[in-house]
């Protein structure tokens, strides 16, 4: 019977011809490290000089092989050693090799190896070591012809156990881009770990200096320390080491302007949380059925996601690295953006690790940008997300890497795994986009009318005229006179114009924000009510159906109730700016009201555990209507409870205090949560504009028209370190 010979220089092929490049070869060898159970891997390089030519060496401090282990698993190609155990000695960690071919690739790196390993036998420490030419494998001879010494020591004086492995005559030329390539390979092959899973990368670069022939002419060290500095800025509150040789996790401090975070079941339901951080930063509960699996279609398993969103216009940038605590004036907007970018990419993990290429920045492997292209307002590109997808092991997800160590095979768990993401990135695109709308984010720039009623001076011409004689200049000065006037006429009208279109622009927001939630509230009113019609014929049947329906009919009313108050609700916001008749203003005390007021928010105040101070002499008395000062405390208190509530604070308060002068009661709200952004103070009072997830953008522009209707004002306090609003109203003659 006739059997299959491999020849020698199948190991070749396996090895350099197989793995893509040297950093995945190098990346191979420390996945080796992390599977026995090192805390740590050590690697150098070592560039050509006249003495040598270059070498490698990678060093791990973990259980080490024996002599059995060399000859029976990793001198075996595609050994199924890690495929049966799928766990470390130890059993702490899920090993990350299984195709038993991985430590091949350092054929591609030198033409010699030499491996040394020291491993504790019962009481006694075992040293082999063995030495390989790749170049016999060239040879025409079968594999099995190979012959390899491996040589064994045995001490029972303690040594410390673990592998070197020693890479001569190196085949890559290691110059900056090179290096700089594998140091951002290193950088992103593994999340932040602990405990018993800690694995720290150290590279040793000391061996590059600026007197070596080109192109190893470089500064190694500094190389290294100026790309761990920037990982250093950006994570500076991080208890990180700051070893000179330890590759650190390049990260933006896990500071972004939205989060997903979250886990598809087996069957592809996903639960989770999509917070708007750079809005009130309380996080909103995203559930997406599973899509059914169509016929052939395999599971991908269990996925847990985490990804971070980002904007990039000016102030969104500049809002992200304040948030960061990064003074922005320090990067710019193009090394902002930069450092964003070196950060994007949507990363696949396994075990801890990174599948290569997922992650990298120009691995747009879900097509973000295609998608992006049909409507770049609403979807994310690829340039705007960055974070980690974490998938269970071959077996169970059926994701199977390739032997080339270049990606996940394509096929039907790996396009349903595509599927399940596309999913919940739409659901998010588009509370994304609503909150940016409402927030006025890229909103173009308003008409500027105080800068064109200076430029309709014409100050400039009339300077310019005086160097003239004078009576020359004055037919010229009459002349530009009468053009100024007109000029400010002109722009006269058009800001009348202008205001009267704002003023329909905000009526026309607030219909559309009122149909909106009305029809939120109708829409459970209006399906309960149908179902209450539809079975009423079966609600006394004795039988299952019967039974069913008079179990859910306590929710149909359940529901039409709380509709009907959520537009009772509505109704009452809208109030002050209904423009109906309320009778004639009247005088009412200030204390009172807010009172009153306070004691309609009390359950909100305790379920918060926020303190509200009250400064108000109650002699104060206002005159208009008390409806609207009441409204706008209302709506100012809510505003006040969401962004209290936003943030950890374990000192919650509330201040209202009042002041007197010339007539009108200066009554402020203040309190001590987060304060509102400066490029926000002018856009908060406008209809529409919102920073809350589930905001309408209607209260406070509810709020001043409501204090307007009773010839008062409100307005925002920029000069106060805490959020203080001021309300202007009337009193009593």
């Amino acid at each position: 019977m006739a059997k299959l010979k491999p020849r020698a220089r199948l190991i070749r092929t396996i090895g350099d011809k197989l793995i893509s490049g040297p950093e995945a070869a190098i990346i191979e060898l420390v996945k080796n490290s992390y599977d026995a159970d090192s805390t740590k891997v050590e690697i150098k390089i070592t560039p050509p000089s006249i003495t040598n030519d270059g070498k490698i060496t990678i060093k791990d401090f973990g259980h080490g092989m024996s002599y059995d282990n060399i000859i029976n698993d990793w001198l075996e190609p595609a050994t199924d050693t890690k495929n049966t155990n799928r766990t470390s000695r130890s059993g702490n960690r899920t090993v990350l090799g299984a195709k038993g071919v991985g430590r091949f690739a350092s054929a591609s790196l030198g033409k010699t190896i030499k491996l040394t390993s020291v491993a504790e036998i019962g009481s006694q420490y075992q040293t082999s070591s063995l030495q390989l030419d790749w170049s016999i494998f060239e040879s025409n001879k079968y594999l099995e012809d190979i012959e390899i010494d491996i040589i064994q020591q045995v001490s029972s004086d303690p040594e410390n156990t673990g592998v070197l492995i020693e890479i001569n005559d190196l085949l890559t030329t290691w110059d900056q881009k090179q290096v700089r390539k594998l140091i951002r390979e290193l950088r992103r092959l593994a999340t932040p770990q602990h405990g018993s899973s800690k694995f720290d990368i150290y590279l040793f670069l000391d061996d590059f200096n600026i007197d070596l022939e080109h192109p190893y002419n470089f500064d190694g060290p500094l190389l290294l320390f100026e790309s761990n500095r920037m990982a250093e800025v950006l994570q500076k509150h991080s208890n990180v080491e700051t070893s000179s040789n330890l590759i650190k996790a390049y990260s933006i401090n896990e500071e972004s302007d939205y989060h997903l975070k979250g886990a598809f079941d087996t069957d592809g339901k996903f639960t989770g949380q999509f917070t708007i951080v750079r809005g009130d930063n309380l996080p909103i509960n995203i559930t997406l059925d599973a899509p059914p699996l169509e016929y052939g279609e395999l599971s991908c398993g269990p996925v847990e996601i985490d990804l971070k969103l980002f904007d990039l216009e000016k102030d969104s940038v500049e809002k992200l690295f304040t948030r960061m605590g990064l003074d922005y004036s320090d990067f710019g907007l193009n090394r902002a953006r930069a450092i964003i970018s070196e950060s994007t990419g949507i990363a696949i993990y396994r075990t801890g690790f990174r599948i290569r290429p997922y992650g990298e920045p120009d691995n747009d492997w879900l097509k973000l940008e295609n998608r992006r292209v049909q409507n770049p307002s609403k979807r994310i590109g690829h340039g705007q997300i960055s974070g980690s997808i974490h998938v269970s092991s071959e077996q169970d997800s059926n994701l199977v890497e390739r032997s080339s160590r270049e990606g996940l095979e394509t096929n039907s768990s790996y396009e349903r795994l595509i599927e399940l993401i596309t999913n919940v990135l739409i659901k998010i695109e588009q509370k994304r986009f609503d909150f940016r709308a409402k927030a006025g984010i890229s909103r173009k720039p308003t008409k500027n009318i105080d800068k064109a009623r200076s430029i309709a001076s014409l100050d400039s011409l009339t300077k310019a005229i005086g160097n003239l004689a004078h009576e020359d200049q004055k037919p010229l000065l009459l002349k530009i006179e009468k053009e100024s006037q007109a000029l400010t006429k002109t722009l006269d009208e058009i800001e009348a114009y202008q205001r009267l279109l704002e003023s329909r622009a905000a009526l026309g927001m607030v219909v559309a924000q009122v149909i909106h939630d009305g029809r939120t509230y109708l829409d459970p009113i209006s399906s309960s009510a149908k179902s209450i019609i539809n079975n009423t014929p079966y609600v006394l049947e004795d039988n299952p159906k019967g039974e069913l329906i008079r179990k859910y009919y306590p929710t149909y009313g359940q529901a039409i109730l709380d509709g009907s108050k959520g537009l009772a609700l509505l109704f009452k916001s809208l109030d002050p700016i209904s423009g109906r008749r309320r009778g004639r203003p009247l005088e009412f005390s200030a204390l009172d009201n807010i009172n009153n007021t306070l004691n309609l928010s009390d359950e909100l105040l305790i379920e918060s555990s926020i303190e509200v101070e009250v400064g108000i002499d109650e002699s104060l008395k206002l005159f208009g209507y008390s409806g609207d000062l009441q409204s706008a405390l209302m709506n100012i208190l809510h505003n006040a409870i969401h962004w209290l509530n936003s943030t950890q604070n374990d000192d919650k308060r509330i201040k209202i205090m009042a002041k007197v002068d010339n007539s009108v009661a200066y009554i402020s709200i203040e309190n001590n949560g987060p304060v509102i952004d400066e490029q926000d103070r002018e856009a908060i009072f406008e209809a529409g504009f919102s920073l809350k997830s589930d905001g309408h953008g209607l209260g406070l522009s509810i709020a001043k028209e409501a204090c307007k209707n009773s010839n008062g004002d409100l307005n925002l306090d920029f000069n106060s370190i805490y959020t203080r609003f001021v309300i202007q109203y009337p009193i009593s003659q």
